[in-house]
């Protein structure tokens, strides 16, 4: 969605279902003024269409070289992939 069209329609929502037997999941689109449940933050999803993009592997080998103040191999797995998702979530949404 965008923002002029979030404008022009502030009571609706989308929400993400659970997908059964596709790799797509179904949208629900809501247009009721109250919201039964809280807003989910947005999961991250890796898109392999991101790879085309000349921006993202320099950006990822920056990241990913940064240093960690740890010496077990789970912890800095761990930070990388937090600072990772921390930076690409929601890159994709503005880039693509």
């Amino acid at each position: 969605m965008s923002y002029s069209w979030e404008d022009l329609f502030p009571l609706v929502s989308v929400r993400k279902l659970v997908r059964d037997i596709s790799d797509h999941n179904p949208l629900l689109l809501s247009l009721k003024a109250d919201k039964t449940e809280p807003p989910k933050k947005k999961e991250f999803c890796f898109d392999i269409s991101w790879l085309s993009n000349e921006l993202f592997l320099p950006k990822a080998r920056e990241i990913w070289g940064q240093p960690v103040n740890s010496n077990d191999p789970i912890d800095i797995l761990n930070i990388k992939l937090k600072r990772f998702k921390r930076y690409f979530k929601g890159w994709g949404s503005h880039v693509f």
